[in-house]
């Protein structure tokens, strides 16, 4: 399942740290704050906890959307980080 990841932290380390755990589970950076992903059935919310312990007071949503979904999606102008389909290779998940 693809998933996107969209986040409002104020707190510099918090936010440092949530892009550092999303990347870590194979998340690519589409913005500053827009991430996508791929997360095996169950695995989201591992990866809502795992964030829990370093994101203590801003927002973080991790939103379902199938490929479908995605490809439908409409865009104008090119991401500034990476292009919005998420990468296709194998994901190391952090414990």
């Amino acid at each position: 399942m693809i998933w996107l990841a969209v986040y409002d932290i104020e707190d510099d380390g918090e936010r440092a740290k949530a892009a550092a755990v999303l990347q870590e589970w194979g998340f690519v950076r589409v913005q500053r704050s827009f991430y996508v992903g791929r997360l095996e059935r169950g695995r989201a919310k591992d990866l809502l906890h795992i964030l829990s312990r370093y994101v203590k007071r801003g927002h973080i949503a991790l939103i379902p959307v199938s490929r479908e979904q995605l490809e439908a999606a409409l865009e104008l102008g090119k991401p500034p980080y990476a292009p919005l389909k998420p990468p296709r290779y194998a994901q190391a998940y952090v414990i």
